[in-house]
């Protein structure tokens, strides 16, 4: 892997439904967050990307959650 590659950031929260296609396009659906997903407001945080040449899909933790919510 090259260092040069660049990833996409996915900010997730509890429920979240992350889906990825084979051509390494994502949708992501977060039932709480309304407007544009904030990595403040996220309860874990993925670094995504897609290297079409080999088919592969790679995902990395950022941020786990950090604390429970009750």
């Amino acid at each position: 892997m090259s260092p040069h590659q660049t990833f996409t950031r996915i900010p997730l929260q509890v429920g979240s439904e992350l889906r990825i296609r084979n051509t390494g396009e994502l949708n992501v659906s977060n039932p709480t967050i309304e407007a544009a997903p904030a990595l403040d407001a996220a309860d874990a945080v993925l670094d995504y990307r897609f290297d079409p040449q080999t088919g592969e899909h790679v995902l990395r933790l950022v941020r786990p959650t950090a604390r429970q919510r009750r």
